[in-house]
């Protein structure tokens, strides 16, 4: 395996002058993609008055655009064929919902945010009999119905980069009817419960960042080439010799003469976005193969030209944590490199240089935000749970 490009870009002369690499930096504004694409699949069951029924498959394609970070307005179609009681073996009830949903994100500058969805829409609706592949008439109408319904959501979404998300949560739709089971009885309308994960491709222009790749065109050293986001230099934008899984083997490997010439290997995913006000956490490992000296993350305002050093803590002495502190979180943005040193000083590890940081967008804060998606949640789900635990006692 070649020299791992980048572990000798910086000798010890590099090291001791590390603090002398100073340079202006202009605010850069980047902008997430706006609209979504997504698809979800999932299992739901009618709640009605005839006894409990089966799960049954549901498939749903979702479109979206983020009016903020926090919130977004999607629409969502789907369909379904839902058994009808526990005891309907061949009746069923296909169904095609569409809906215009609000969803609220407790965090989207993170990798996970927990949401609430509110929606409405309607549902075209008939019974179906799959042996006969037949319409079972309702009151001597063969025609599909059409009834509204409100819808209530929530889940996790995971972004695994800036295009893809994935979506796990559950849903329950109240309808504006008492026919979906074949029984008007009572005095609460039917509801259709479902559980639901899948996949939404983020689409529109970043900003700032021609190739995608996360690495704004400002750092980026070819923005015609995606990063390939393994962990290591993951700040430059362009893709890297890859770090085979014997990383560890491969740092430990002696030199002819007994010397350490091998400086630390820094694998580490940039944060890049935050909110304003509050401290930015970092996870790297570090491998070395003898003894290292020190790890540290170097941090400065965007606006600022001095940079500040926060040390790096390790339990196991190979995954390091560490904080970018709240008071050099502005709206201008966080630039930060880590760095590690081993005792030989034969180099330095890093993820990140002075002239090409990793960058972190600032956001506005999120407290009113938080707190107008938990109110949502308890308002919403609280409803859920009682429309379905009051048509149980029924």
């Amino acid at each position: 395996m070649s020299r791992v490009r980048g572990c000798c870009e910086w000798g010890l002369p590099t090291a001791v002058g590390l603090a002398l690499m100073l340079a202006a930096v202009s605010i850069v504004h980047a902008q997430v993609p706006k609209f979504g694409l997504g698809f979800r699949g999932g299992v739901a069951r009618l709640d009605g008055d005839v006894g409990k029924a089966k799960l049954s498959p549901e498939v749903n394609g979702v479109f979206s655009f983020a009016l903020w970070p926090h919130l977004a307005l999607g629409a969502e179609a789907g369909f379904a064929d839902l058994q009808i009681g526990a005891n309907a073996d061949t009746a069923v009830l296909r169904m095609i919902p569409l809906s215009l949903n609000l969803t609220f994100r407790f965090a989207p500058f993170g990798k996970f945010s927990p949401f609430v969805t509110l929606g409405g829409g309607g549902t075209f609706w008939q019974h179906f009999d799959k042996r006969t592949n037949k319409v079972i008439p309702l009151a001597g109408q063969t025609k599909k119905q059409f009834d509204y319904f409100a819808k209530t959501a929530g889940g996790l979404d995971i972004f695994l980069s800036p295009r893809i998300t994935w979506t796990a949560g559950a849903a329950y739709r109240y309808a504006l009817t008492d026919k979906f089971d074949f029984a008007s009885i009572g005095d609460q309308d039917d509801g259709v419960i479902s559980a639901f994960t899948g996949f939404t491709v983020n689409l529109g222009k970043i900003v700032g960042d021609a190739d995608h790749d996360g690495v704004i065109d400002r750092y980026d050293l070819d923005s015609k080439t995606r990063e390939d986001r393994d962990g290591y230099l993951d700040h430059d934008g362009v893709p890297d010799s890859p770090v085979s899984g014997k990383l560890a083997a491969f740092v430990s490997a002696p030199s002819a003469d007994g010397a350490d010439t091998t400086p630390p290997i820094v694998i580490h995913a940039p944060v890049t976005q935050a909110s304003v006000g509050r401290d930015i956490y970092l996870r790297a490992e570090v491998f070395e193969n003898q003894r290292l000296l020190k790890a540290a993350v170097l941090y400065r305002p965007a606006n600022i030209r001095r940079w500040l050093v926060e040390p790096l803590n390790t339990a196991d002495g190979r995954l390091f944590i560490g904080t970018i502190p709240s008071m050099a979180v502005s709206k201008a943005g966080v630039e930060y490199c880590v760095v590690a040193v081993d005792e030989a000083i034969s180099g330095v590890g890093y993820s990140g240089l002075p002239n090409r940081p990793n960058f972190v967008r600032i956001h506005g804060k999120e407290t009113w935000w938080r707190i107008v998606t938990g109110l949502v949640a308890a308002g919403s789900w609280g409803a859920a749970g009682y429309l379905v635990y009051r048509e149980q006692q029924q």
